[in-house]
């Protein structure tokens, strides 16, 4: 990575390799299929810092994260769990979380990767969070 205009740094060009590419589920593959192959999950907080938000701040958080997935993806998934981590003052914290996640195809998420960064981290500060989760391809990533 390179230091671009301001503060953030500049991404490389994203390439896709064979490692990428997963076998057909079906012995022929039916008129009309789409296969979506990667897959981004997105951790939302439920907590500005150590502290809970209510619940209606939280349900706009969901919101955004879904809107940015289904513009990048064409659509996401949403499911409630229940994170933890060790704050900086060393203990565990347990919040709600929501986990949603948008499954795309190599070359569009090629185009919209630095889209999806960007927006990663201005939410990860605007949520006052020491780091957020996204998860691609089953390695995650605090960002």
């Amino acid at each position: 990575m390179t230091r671009g205009e301001g503060s953030r740094r500049v991404v490389r060009p994203f390439e896709v390799d064979e490692e990428w590419v997963s076998a057909l589920p079906f012995e022929r593959a039916p008129k009309g299929i789409v296969h979506l192959p990667l897959e981004c999950v997105v951790y939302v907080p439920s907590t500005q810092g150590d502290d809970p938000i209510g619940e209606e701040e939280f349900a706009g958080r969901r919101s955004e994260t879904a809107a940015m997935l289904v513009g990048l993806f064409g659509g996401c998934r949403e499911t409630m769990g229940t994170g933890q981590y060790r704050s900086r003052g060393g203990e565990i914290v347990a919040e709600r979380v929501a986990v949603l996640t948008g499954f795309g195809d190599a070359d569009d998420y090629e185009r919209k990767r630095r889209e999806l960064l960007e927006w990663l981290l201005d939410k990860r500060d605007e949520w006052g969070q020491e780091a957020l989760g996204f998860e691609f391809e089953g390695d995650l990533w605090y960002l």
